[in-house]
């Protein structure tokens, strides 16, 4: 179609007024689309409706569209924006197509956001470019430096390899020079230590051999250790050297302060006189000693003990108030306490933790003090205290003090009521440990008051209270809380009570059950599911058989017991001990007293336990074969064979051979031992600090030469029924068993009284009796109320011997009978 431009303006306006343009443009779309039969009707039908349109509407043309004439059906879905070209087509005039201000401002805003979009596209493009380049400039440094390093760190590591390899060559060739000449100074050591033991055994020996062929008669020839005289404790650290004076009691701190200023200056330390105790020299504490040590220690005292200090008075027990830091006191067996002492101790002492009031004269007022004084109270002991009451109990409950208390010795207080455990419950509701041993009038309803509001207990010692049931087991054991249980001679607890405790207290540690004769096996196996039992005591009680004991040590506890006790329980046998030695590995201490079934195919696996150190046998089957089978256990220490009437000197000179390290040994009423083994335990086992070969008849002097003459570190011995035993073996005891503590000479009739008062002035603890030897000596109980009256009647004689010593003592015999007192160092 050729273009308008140069049509007449007059034609373009009519052909604009009359919309011939759009008419046009409709009609030719229409027959595109549309396709009609025959095109003229098509168009002249469409014509008469333009001009219908435009003389009946209100608009006329004006609503026609280019897509006018075409069926919806034939219209897309979506509409598609298309130019329309007719403006163009048909040339409309410039001034008609030249654009507005508005559409110039539009364009020009159009195209700078155009411009602005596509430079800030190509700056972020830019922008992103950079980063990413430095990004990975940084990455490509990060694996530089890495390489770099880790070529320095190779160069390097090359280096020092061959600085180690080098370094080491020259460490071995001089560990290599050092084991040599280590080798060299260890066997000149060995050799040396040798050469000295083969000098002391060819001593020894020859000290017995002369002492067999009595060429020895003096004191002077006694065998004693040789060396050089060096104060070796003052070369030590101080604090070592301290730590060794605590372990010395009051009269050997007095004696080793007057040795040199050194020693003195070391015993002078606060530390070692935080602690006293004058319970070791309680015949010589006086007022005097004990006024002056409590006055110059007391801002540093903490712990007291006048433990049966029969000789102090009430000035005595003022300087024990005036010890305002004292946090530990033991009264006990003090004739001298009474209301009116404690209360000047009490009125001084205010922040006490400890107090042991035991076989002393208190009343109810002195308790009434504590319940006003002693706030802080933890331990409290009133041991066979006869004159308090109730009342005193109530006091306690009811006053400000002894409300923290956790452990209460009640033993042989009879007096108490119900009542007073009920105003014990009220008061002390924290108790943890409770003591009432020696009780005939303890019952049942007294446990009930106390654990009606006492629900923390774990501890509880019943011993020699018959009146105790199963009642009160089960109150105790119903907190669960319990730990350690002591009972003895109680015929009325059975099997029951420990069924409860099995049940209910899966963390007992400690059951001391001897001579409840009602309790059996049962018992055990109820037991046998807790879990940490340490200590298992069933002496006496005679029910208990190889049933009972391997349902315990099978169980939990079996590894984790540490002490066992089955003395008197007559139905043990081997096959215990073979249970107990393969379940009880942690086995320390072990008793089987009087169990005759015991014989020495259990010795023999007794001595393959590992660590077990004490051991008792007394009045077991055991011959030499298993004595000497014991003795393959190396880690004994203390080992019992009492009454043990085949045991000759072959199995004793077996053991000792073996146990070399031994220091408690007990062969007493062993009637077939003579001088020989006594040679032979001596020799072998030269730490030995408690003996006994009491009943042992055969033996003579020459036992106690051989012990005196090597067996230095004795503190206790008992010959007791040695008859053969003369005054002149108690020369060499004296002078070679300086360390002697305690000697018991019962029924030697061959040692006089002489003899006897020269003794207690050289050790503190001596028995004597020179009567005939009892048909009941032995070790049963009839001999230990016999040891008990004479202990007594040896501790008035050793007073009497004293004073009298004391009184006709001159010159020499003055110098070895008086005894120097212990010496308080100025500076303390």
């Amino acid at each position: 179609m050729a273009s308008l431009k140069d049509v007449d303006p007059d034609l373009r306006d009519y052909l604009r007024q009359h919309k011939i343009p759009e008419v046009y443009e409709a009609l030719l779309t229409g027959l595109v689309v549309t396709n009609p039969a025959d095109p003229y009707e098509y168009i002249m039908k469409n014509i008469r409706e333009f001009i219908v349109m435009r003389q009946e509407t209100v608009h006329g043309l004006e609503a026609l569209t280019w897509d006018s004439l075409i069926p919806e059906e034939y219209k897309p879905r979506t509409r598609q924006h298309t130019a329309v070209y007719l403006n163009s087509l048909f040339s409309f005039d410039e001034a008609y197509l030249m654009p507005s201000p508005e559409q110039y401002q539009i364009a020009y805003q159009h195209y700078n956001k155009k411009l602005v979009d596509v430079t800030f596209g190509a700056w972020t493009s830019y922008y992103q470019y950079k980063l990413h380049k430095r990004a990975e400039m940084i990455r490509k440094m990060k694996l530089a430096a890495e390489h770099y390093d880790r070529r320095k760190q190779k160069v390097h590591f090359i280096y020092w390899l061959k600085w180690v390899r080098f370094t080491r060559s020259r460490l071995e060739r001089a560990h290599d020079i050092i084991k040599g000449v280590c080798e060299v100074s260890l066997s000149r050591l060995v050799f040396e230590a040798w050469h000295n033991v083969m000098l002391d055994a060819k001593r020894t020996r020859e000290y017995f051999e002369r002492l067999e062929r009595g060429e020895l008669e003096g004191e002077d020839d006694l065998l004693s250790p040789r060396g050089e005289a060096r104060d070796d404790v003052s070369l030590l650290p101080r604090k070592v050297a301290i730590k060794i004076f605590g372990f010395l009691d009051l009269a050997d701190r007095g004696h080793c302060a007057q040795v040199c200023r050194s020693w003195k200056m070391m015993v002078s330390t606060p530390y070692l006189w935080s602690k006293v105790d004058l319970s070791a020299i309680k015949m010589k504490a006086t007022n005097k000693l004990s006024c002056k040590l409590l006055h110059k220690c007391r801002p540093y005292l903490l712990h007291l003990n006048l433990r049966a200090c029969v000789l102090l008075t009430k000035p005595a027990y003022l300087a024990v108030g005036q010890c305002r830091n004292l946090q530990d006191l033991n009264l006990s067996e003090c004739s001298g306490i009474n209301d009116d002492v404690m209360r000047d101790i009490l009125e001084g002492c205010s922040i006490l933790l400890y107090l042991n009031l035991s076989f002393t004269n208190i009343s109810d007022a002195t308790l009434r003090l504590l319940a006003r004084s002693c706030r802080n109270l933890q331990y409290l002991s009133l041991a066979y205290c006869r004159k308090f009451s109730d009342k005193g109990l109530q006091y306690m409950a009811s006053g400000r003090g002894c409300h923290k208390l956790i452990y209460l010795d009640l033993t042989g207080a009879a007096q108490i009521t119900p009542v007073g455990y009920k105003n014990i419950a009220s008061g002390c509701s924290k108790l943890e440990h409770l003591v009432v041993n020696n009780c005939p009038t303890l019952r049942d309803d007294c446990i009930l008051m106390l654990t009606a509001k006492c629900r923390n207990i774990r501890s509880v010692s019943f011993l020699q209270s018959p009146n105790i049931t199963d009642v009160a087991i089960r109150a105790l054991a119903q907190h669960r809380k319990l730990q350690q249980i002591k009972i003895e001679g109680n015929s009325r607890i059975t099997d029951n009570a420990f069924k409860c405790v099995g049940k209910m207290c899966s963390d007992i540690r400690h059951l001391y059950i001897t001579d409840c004769p009602r309790i059996t096996d049962s018992s055990l196996k109820s037991l046998a599911p807790c879990r940490n039992i340490r200590v298992l005591n069933m002496a006496d009680c005679i029910r208990i058989s190889d049933a009972g004991v391997r349902n315990l040590v099978e169980g939990p506890s079996g590894p984790k017991l540490r002490e066992v006790n089955l003395t008197n329980c007559v139905r043990v046998t081997d096959v215990s001990v073979m249970k107990i030695t393969q379940k009880c590995y942690n086995l320390v201490y072990g008793t089987f007293c009087f169990s005759e079934h015991i014989t020495d195919a259990g010795a023999e696996m007794l001595g393959n336990m590992p660590i077990l150190s004490s051991l008792d046998l007394t009045g077991c089957n055991i011959t030499d074969t298993g004595l000497g089978a014991l003795g393959n256990n190396l880690s004994l220490r203390d080992v019992t064979i009492a009454e043990c009437l085949q045991i000759t000197d072959l199995g004793v000179q077996k053991f000792a051979q073996q146990c070399r390290d031994l220091e408690r040994f007990d062969m007493a009423h062993c009637t077939d031992v003579t001088d020989v083994a006594i040679k032979n335990l001596a020799f072998c086992c030269r730490r030995l600090t408690h003996l006994g070969i009491a009943g042992c008849y055969r033996l003579t002097d020459l036992s106690i030469r051989y012990l005196s003459g090597v067996c230095h570190n004795l503190i206790s011995l008992d010959i007791s029924g040695c008859t053969k035993i003369r005054d002149d073996s108690m020369r060499f005891l004296r002078k070679g068993c300086r360390g002697l503590k305690k000697l018991k000479i019962l029924y030697c009739t061959g040692i006089s009284k002489e003899t006897y008062q020269r003794m207690c002035n050289k050790m503190p603890f001596v028995l004597w009796s020179d009567d005939p030897v009892p048909s009941t000596f032995g070790p049963g109980t009839e001999y230990l109320q016999l040891l008990a009256q004479a202990q007594m009647a040896a501790t008035i004689s050793t007073e009497q011997a004293q004073a009298d010593t004391n009184s006709n003592e001159t010159g020499a015999q003055k110098e070895k009978a008086q005894q120097p007192k212990p010496t308080i160092p100025d500076n303390v």
